[in-house]
């Protein structure tokens, strides 16, 4: 799914997300992501630099969820995850965290192709599709 040009903005230029993934059992898990970008624009590049068990759920079930907001403007981003450590995607998304500075060990990134977009918002379109 395209993220539209608003659902971007916001994804690029708040700072940190809360990532949601689940492991196979159900097991839901929440955390901060500061370290991603958009590949394109139906999908996000998030650098593992310190994941544990975000990561041991990803590799049990891809299935993830982004909640964004930026003032009055929330919404959930739900999309499919793949964890990668080689290749072309994944050597961009190390040069790109290593410029940051060289503590940040860029160990894999999650490729999460965007499926759905939900608003998030205190208003009657909580809940709706975008």
């Amino acid at each position: 799914m395209e993220m539209p040009a608003n659902v971007k903005d916001i994804f690029e230029k708040e700072r940190v997300h809360q990532l949601a993934t689940a492991s196979k059992s159900g097991e839901p898990n929440c955390s901060y992501v500061g370290a991603k970008y958009l590949l394109d624009d139906e999908t996000i590049i998030i650098v593992d630099n310190f994941m544990k068990k975000t990561l041991e759920n990803i590799l049990e079930n891809p299935k993830v969820a982004i909640a964004i907001i930026r003032e009055k403007q929330a919404y959930q981003i739900k999309g499919t995850c793949e964890y990668i450590t080689k290749g072309p995607i994944y050597e961009e998304a190390r040069k790109w965290m290593k410029a940051k500075g060289d503590r940040y060990p860029a160990k894999g990134a999650l490729v999460i192709k965007v499926t759905d977009i939900f608003y998030s918002t205190s208003d009657e379109k909580a809940g709706l599709p975008i």
